[in-house]
């Protein structure tokens, strides 16, 4: 047994983590605010195949033979252009940053 949740590319919204906009040109395009949780571009195909439509999904990068570490993020977040969209690590990293939780 790998211990891994096979439902985990299904998570709600409700357990994301919520992130700021470093860049002020990032955030006036997709909003100061957004949700995220990691995830790979796999378990994004995976997302976007059982959920693209319902939540106003982006199309998943190719997943190929290579899997990679990401990032499930929720842009302009609480409007009715609000979707979600898959991006690799390192450039979520350089555009957002973790909103300490004040409950910690």
């Amino acid at each position: 047994m790998t211990g891994y949740d096979y439902d985990r590319p299904y998570v709600s919204h409700d357990s994301f983590q919520k992130f700021n906009a470093i860049d002020q040109d990032v955030a006036a395009k997709y909003g100061q605010t957004v949700i995220a949780t990691q995830l790979s571009n796999s378990e994004y195909n995976s997302r976007y195949a059982r959920l693209g439509r319902k939540n106003n999904m982006k199309r998943p990068p190719g997943a190929g033979r290579h899997k990679f570490m990401g990032w499930l993020v929720v842009r302009k977040l609480g409007t009715s252009r609000q979707y979600e969209t898959w991006m690799p690590e390192d450039a979520f990293e350089e555009c957002y940053e973790l909103i300490p939780n004040k409950e910690a």
